[in-house]
């Protein structure tokens, strides 16, 4: 595996020292400026892998260095550093080439998520080999290929904190093969895993790209879907029914839970999720039913 690079353009010392120390136990090695410009000028000499910078620098703002990141190195991912009163200026620069946005006060869960997310982009954008990153970075199911439960449990805490401090909502869809015992006894293992890889294939095909669909355990699988209400999750679990009834050979059943509407916190929201998933297998299954 070889070394990742970060480089970090921020003149405020503090949310510096955060960033540094929070990246240092991810065992990335760390660049770091005061000056975007100059960060731009080491981007021309060394392959980094993730650009954070401050979205209102006075020397050169995060959609000025996200614009200009994608010329000098177009795999860069750039996180940019906004408070949540400028989160609007923030979506500016996604728009303009930066990868993802945190909020201040810096919260050190939130930072590795991120950074995580953008590191893996890196990789699958450029050439190395996905089986070593993957095996090093520890947190994707090594059969489809989708986030693995540890890692889902880290998503689904930093999505309860985010959408709290921000007074906000997200879903969480629980789902589960219909009679794939059954199907795996007479196909076979390698059926059984090939079915479970080409769910997982549906599933990356129906969410968004801010959408993390998890690998929960055995035929279980979650998504977590951020800012987004019941209505929208609604939508997403249909075209997904309808997909896994058009090509896969069983059905597919699914539990919806919202944040805030139906828990509080991640242990209560998986548990409205599962009670739910339970619900549609007990009342007929491929369907999905609300908390």
């Amino acid at each position: 595996m070889k070394e990742v690079n970060i480089l970090i353009m921020e003149d405020d010392v503090k949310a510096a020292n955060v960033l540094e120390e929070t990246l240092k136990t991810l065992d990335y090695k760390i660049w770091s400026t005061e000056d975007p410009k100059q960060g731009l000028e080491l981007a021309r000499n060394t392959n980094f892998a993730v650009a954070i910078t401050e979205l209102r620098s006075p020397r050169m703002n995060g959609i000025e260095v996200a614009k200009a990141m994608r010329e000098v190195s177009p795999a860069t991912s750039v996180i940019v550093i906004t408070a949540y009163a400028f989160i609007s200026s923030a979506v500016e620069a996604l728009e303009a080439g930066a990868q993802c946005y945190i909020t201040k006060p810096l919260i050190p869960a939130e930072i590795k998520i991120m950074v995580e997310r953008s590191v893996e982009r890196f990789y699958l954008a450029g050439s190395q080999v996905k089986k070593d990153y993957y095996a090093k970075l520890s947190i994707r199911d090594e059969l489809t290929g989708l986030y693995n439960y540890r890692y889902f449990k880290e998503l689904l805490n930093f999505e309860c904190s985010q959408s709290m401090y921000q007074s906000g909502r997200f879903t969480l869809l629980m789902m589960d093969i219909d009679n794939f015992k059954s199907y795996n006894d007479t196909q076979g293992h390698p059926a059984g895993d090939e079915l479970l890889r080409n769910l997982a294939k549906l599933i990356k095909e129906s969410v968004r790209e801010i959408d993390a669909a998890c690998r929960y355990g055995g035929e279980e699988f979650v998504v977590i879907l951020p800012i987004t209400d019941k209505k929208g999750s609604e939508s997403i679990a249909k075209n997904l029914l309808t997909l896994v009834n058009l090509y896969l050979p069983r059905t597919l059943s699914i539990g919806i839970a919202t944040y805030p509407d139906d828990a509080q916190d991640p242990n209560g929201l998986v548990a409205k999720a599962d009670k739910a998933l339970y619900q549609a297998k007990r009342t007929g299954k491929n369907k999905y039913c609300l908390a």
